[in-house]
């Protein structure tokens, strides 16, 4: 008898550790998610502060993606990366990785934060429907330089690049992939 309730008991226990793990694992992901919401809408008010075309655009588009922190990084083999959510209709309706590899003979840090923002409805079912999508160019991208103003801001997509300095004019956004999170980054082609 004291053999089977121990084992029921030893039993019961683990499984009740198991929950408990798992109840924890959620709410680290919840924080960690409510981190990165904070972050979001911070990094969104500072680009229209820093842009009165960020503070124009940002007032009825269809979506808009903010990354907080972009991280590249170079040493001869480099890359860049970052999370980032997607915001609708001013709630965050999802989150997304960008990355970007290179090859070369830079070295440096940079972290700057990038916001873009989804005028038509065609052009955020692009990213939210597809493995990944390509910021640049051939994503209907438009880069808003530093002495942008709201009237001249125009295309599908606008990108804005900035840092504490303020927005950074002239960077190059084709060689970043964006995926939905908790997806497997596609094969870089």
């Amino acid at each position: 008898m004291y053999t089977i309730q121990t084992k029921q008991w030893n039993t019961r226990t683990a499984m009740a550790a198991f929950i408990l793990g798992l109840v924890m694992l959620n709410a680290g992901a919840a924080h960690a998610d409510s981190v990165l919401d904070k972050k979001v809408m911070a990094t969104l008010q500072q680009c229209q502060q820093v842009s009165s075309s960020c503070a124009e655009m940002t007032k009825n588009p269809v979506g808009i993606l903010v990354f907080p922190s972009v991280v590249k990084a170079d040493l001869i083999v480099g890359g860049a990366g970052g999370k980032g959510a997607l915001i609708e209709h001013g709630k965050i309706t999802g989150y997304y990785n960008i990355g970007a590899g290179s090859a070369g003979l830079q070295a440096g840090i940079e972290n700057t934060s990038q916001v873009y923002v989804f005028n038509t409805t065609e052009a955020l079912a692009k990213l939210k429907e597809g493995p990944d999508w390509k910021v640049g160019a051939t994503a209907g991208v438009t880069v808003i330089a530093a002495d942008a103003n709201a009237s001249g801001a125009t295309g599908d997509i606008l990108a804005y690049v900035f840092n504490s300095k303020g927005l950074n004019a002239g960077i190059s956004l084709d060689v970043f992939d964006v995926w939905k999170n908790g997806k497997e980054r596609p094969s870089q082609s």
